[in-house]
């Protein structure tokens, strides 16, 4: 049955918004490409509105679905297998709101005893008003809040993550809601009792996939601790190693003139022996003993002092540190610690011991990686240790400034602006669920011709906030999208 133009037009104009929607909240699409994909979006609507006034939804659909598809897939950097699939699910999700839209305005009409006519424009702009409005607190669900962590990272994630239920669900959802309109009315009833179940069964799979993806990368985080542990006491050993390495070789050049020294006392001896006069060569012969002495003290206090970094009380905090330190070390970078309290009192009373050790190893790697991206002549890391209202940690470092994008998408995605480097973005991902368990707050500093560059800071603060104080505070307030962050 062919429609008024404005039918569809509509119908596909708040399912392309919603769509689009979907797109920025569960997957990977940068900020600058926001505004192009949806023009894409509209253009693809407004194309299916054409060919459904032509022919039919069963042949209109399918040629939106791929202009879709084929636009999600140039955006987010993936194949087109990967776009059709993760496309299907986007899709699945707005017509289950649309769904859901249609009974709620049902219901409205029957309430309010509204008697609309047949294809009336205003029954059709309430139903996506209010699937738009469905999609929009879908997201504010706790759960689903920061999107689907599973449908990212298109660059590394397997299709094994698109399992086969949730394609089939969504198949499902879509081929029924194409038909639902060409079967008689008992037949509808039970393809929408079908919809109802499909809609269901797509909320458990996307709540198992979630959890199934945070299983894994904490396995692997896990994994990679293991791995850096194991790391750590093979680089302690080495010290160790060459610690006594550096003792045998002061003892090696100690060794002749402790020799001579001990002749010149043998001598001495003799002439005590007969009664001869020594007082001046044992003056000299102390003299020599004592310098000898001092030299050898100092060269040895030399080998454990040289790259002695303040005690934190924790074994494994001290390798980790030291570790990190002959990381910096290997790079030429200056390695700064300052302890101004007692750890044990944040790990008792704040963050877990192995937390802290994996928060002290992405970020102190970070600035690493940072140091080796500029071009600052000046190269160092301070890490600190502070306590005055709140305990802090701080990382200090001369390393380049994060993208104006990174900041943004802290915490909601695996992004990095080191990514040639070496950076994966796993570590702030990390660091937030870190945050939220902790109930820290995430402080980014930034600098203008200062000592250091910038600073990652962790407020043990109760407010799990996360703030960002620059000099390019009004640039960022010009490019964010949301009250999330608080800039300064």
């Amino acid at each position: 049955m062919l429609l008024p133009w404005y039918i569809p037009l509509t119908k596909i104009f708040f399912m392309s918004i919603s769509n689009y929607y979907t797109v920025i909240k569960i997957t990977n699409i940068k900020i600058k490409d926001r505004l192009l994909i949806f023009m894409l979006c509209l253009q693809g609507g407004i194309i299916y509105s054409v060919i459904r006034n032509k022919t039919n939804i069963l042949v209109a659909y399918p040629i939106y679905y791929f202009i879709f598809s084929i636009t999600y897939s140039i955006f987010a950097n993936s194949s087109i297998k990967r776009g059709l699939n993760v496309s299907l699910i986007i899709n699945a999700i707005t017509i289950i709101c649309m769904l859901l839209a249609t009974v709620i305005n049902f219901g409205i009409m029957k309430i309010f005893r509204l008697n609309l006519i047949d294809h009336n424009i205003i029954e059709y702009v309430t139903i996506g008003i209010i699937q738009f409005l469905l999609i929009y607190l879908f997201f504010k669900i706790k759960r689903f809040k920061y999107g689907f962590s599973f449908l990212r990272e298109s660059e590394n994630i397997n299709e094994k993550n698109i399992n086969k239920l949730g394609i089939f669900v969504s198949s499902v959802i879509i081929a029924i809601s194409l038909v639902l309109s060409t079967y008689s009315r008992t037949t509808s009833k039970i393809l929408v009792a079908i919809l109802i179940i499909g809609g269901i069964l797509m909320i458990y799979w996307i709540k198992k996939s979630i959890t199934k993806y945070y299983k894994e990368k904490m396995k692997e985080r896990t994994v990679e601790i293991q791995q850096e542990q194991i790391k750590e006491k093979d680089e302690t050993i080495k010290n160790l190693e060459l610690e006594l390495a550096n003792v045998l070789e002061i003892n090696h050049k100690y060794n002749h003139r402790l020799s001579a020294m001990e002749k010149a006392v043998t001598k001495l001896g003799y002439k005590l022996q007969a009664n001869e006069e020594f007082a001046e060569e044992y003056a000299d012969i102390l003299s020599s003993l004592n310098e000898l002495s001092k030299e050898y003290k100092e060269e040895v206090a030399s080998i454990s002092k040289e790259n002695e970094l303040p005690k934190t009380n924790i074994f494994s905090i001290n390798n980790l540190l030291e570790y990190m330190k002959l990381e910096a070390e290997k790079s030429k970078i200056g390695f700064e610690l300052k302890v101004n309290f007692d750890i044990n009192e944040i790990i008792e009373n704040k963050i877990s011991k192995n937390r802290l050790e994996t928060l002290l190893a992405d970020h102190i790697k970070d600035a690493i990686i940072a140091i080796n991206s500029s071009e600052n002549k000046e190269r160092k890391i301070k890490v600190s240790f502070d306590k005055d209202k709140d305990y802090q940690i701080k990382f200090y470092d001369t390393g380049i400034e994060f993208e104006i994008e990174t900041l943004l998408n802290i915490g909601l995605e695996r992004i990095t602006t080191h990514k040639m480097s070496g950076g994966t973005g796993i570590g702030f991902m990390t660091t937030f669920e870190t945050l939220k368990e902790c109930k820290a707050s995430l402080i980014i500093e930034e600098y203008n011709k200062q000592e250091y560059t910038k600073a990652v800071i962790i407020k043990f603060d109760d407010k799990s906030e996360y703030r960002i104080h620059s000099y390019r505070a009004e640039e960022i307030k010009n490019k964010t999208q949301n009250n999330r962050i608080i800039i300064y």
